[in-house]
């Protein structure tokens, strides 16, 4: 496995990661710092634990998710039927400032993270933000910020493609305000996930 030796930019102390986490811990001033493939050095990064408020007996991991916020103005959209059945069905629409959840561990499987995405994105959690891991595991974190908010504007031409009618022609603009990462404890079952917020 490659290592790659890094500087904490809190203390200047030497970090050892493997290659495939981009969230690192400095050992010792205890700084959490993000690793940039662009600068190939690691930079600092607004980042939240939030405590587990929903209990199991099953083993309890932190899955790292990119919080997007941005705006989304959407300026013409043409949907063809199903445009009643919208109304009808009092269906939630991504407008507005609102923040896109993007689960940034590969080691979920899609079909997990592909729903999550879109139930966080649509129904915002309440985060009850803890102090440290308190001996859970952390999933390591492989998403780039840059890939984080590409999959944040997917998220919403998916949600726009996958309700009622047909749509024919959207116009929009997308752009992003702010990330940061959010680590929501998770509930690992043999390989059955549960969100635990």
């Amino acid at each position: 496995m490659l290592l790659r030796e890094l500087k904490c930019p809190g203390c200047g102390a030497p970090i050892k990661a493997k290659a495939r986490d981009m969230m690192l811990k400095c050992n010792h001033c205890d700084k959490v710092s993000l690793y940039s493939r662009e600068k190939s050095s690691l930079v600092d990064v607004s980042y939240i634990i939030a405590g587990a408020t929903k209990e199991s007996g099953s083993e309890l991991v932190y899955v790292p998710f990119w919080v997007v916020n941005a705006d989304l103005d959407v300026k013409r959209e043409r949907i063809s039927g199903g445009g009643i059945m919208r109304s009808i069905k009092g269906q939630k629409q991504m407008r507005g400032t609102r923040d896109f959840y993007v689960c940034a561990a590969d080691e979920i499987p899609e079909k997990y993270s592909r729903e999550w995405n879109m139930n966080l994105t649509l129904d915002q959690p309440e985060l009850n933000p803890v102090a440290d891991f308190k001996g859970a595991n952390r999933l390591r974190m492989t998403m780039d910020k840059d890939v984080a908010g590409e999959n944040a504007e997917f998220l919403f031409l998916r949600y726009e493609t996958e309700i009622p009618g047909t749509l024919q022609d959207l116009d929009y603009n997308f752009n992003i305000n702010s990330t940061k990462v959010v680590f929501l404890p998770v509930w690992k079952t043999n390989s059955s996930y549960t969100i635990g917020v």
